[in-house]
């Protein structure tokens, strides 16, 4: 468990995503500040795809399918 190092460009920790959810910042603080590799984006991102700009931290279900599907 580790603060992620894609926080500087992620914009989902950057506040740059449409649709922000209400409970960003407990999320933030889970995937970003302690479980990085359960995050959805990062476990998109690791895998060399592009990160959809409606993926959240959230969603590791659609994170795999979309690893699956590549």
């Amino acid at each position: 468990m580790s603060i992620c190092e894609k926080q500087e460009k992620c914009p989902f920790f950057n506040d740059k995503l449409e649709n922000m959810p209400s409970i960003a910042k407990v999320l933030k603080q889970k995937f970003c500040m302690i479980e990085k590799e359960q995050c959805a984006r990062y476990m998109v991102a690791s895998a060399g795809l592009p990160v959809p700009a409606s993926l959240f931290p959230h969603q590791p279900d659609m994170a795999r399918s979309l690893i699956a599907n590549r």
